[in-house]
């Protein structure tokens, strides 16, 4: 029998979503499942969500739940306080749109140093990793397109001479992680991503610092579009 699929972030208001236990699925579906939910508002921000609940949900044991909250805490969906227990952390477009705005003022002009300062053994580096993101596309294996793209900025932008501004860059990033989840869940998303994501990587090759920061721009400008495109559907 041919296994649903609970990664879909727009579901059809009018289908109900599917339990894990009617797949016999584990925590991964788990977490998908939940971060659906998330993302289409039914659990929306700063909403606890106890493993009990949880459970009775999804039709499973509290074993796979707490294994998924603690994936989703990981991802930035879900947040684990102390005496607390975990709640849904607060996502939404004003968030994005703000969280992006400082991306955009920070991140491009990161890429152009750091692509003026790579040495050959560094480009060959990042061809390895757009190897392995191209590899995943292909794959439809879209969870690890998303770890390798996120390893291809982490590398490229590592080489930015300016400590300073690095560090800024990772402060946006540990806020960004609750969105770069919906990515995981968009269809066809790697693909696109690769076409906008040559750009950047020809201007590493040409060590072109200006291209690469118009490319960075262009990329986090899709970005934010998906976000608040997925956002907003949830909300009409």
């Amino acid at each position: 029998m041919k296994r649903t699929k609970l990664v879909s972030p727009l579901p059809d208001p009018g289908v109900p979503l599917a339990r894990p236990a009617d797949h016999q699925l584990l925590s991964r579906t788990v977490a998908d499942w939940l971060a659906r939910r998330i993302i289409t508002g039914e659990e929306p921000p700063g909403a606890r969500l106890t493993e009990p609940k949880i459970a009775e949900l999804a039709g499973v044991s509290r074993s796979p739940v707490r294994e998924a909250l603690r994936i989703l805490a990981r991802d930035g969906l879900v947040e684990i306080l102390p005496r607390l227990g975990a709640q849904v952390a607060a996502i939404g477009v004003d968030d994005a749109r703000g969280l992006y705005a400082c991306r955009m003022l920070l991140e491009p002009g990161c890429a152009r140093l750091a692509v003026e300062a790579l040495t050959p053994a560094d480009v060959l580096e990042l061809d390895a990793i757009r190897a392995a993101m191209e590899a995943a596309v292909e794959r439809e294996d879209p969870r690890r397109f998303l770890d390798h793209n996120i390893a291809y900025f982490r590398t490229l932008l590592g080489h930015c001479p300016n400590p300073t501004l690095r560090e800024l860059v990772e402060l946006t990033w540990n806020k960004s992680v609750r969105y770069w989840s919906i990515f995981a869940r968009l269809p066809q998303y790697g693909r696109g991503s690769l076409v906008q994501h040559a750009l950047l990587h020809d201007a590493v090759h040409r060590a072109d610092g200006p291209v690469a920061e118009q490319a960075d721009r262009t990329i986090l400008e899709r970005a934010l579009a998906e976000v608040v495109h997925t956002l907003e559907a949830k909300e009409a």
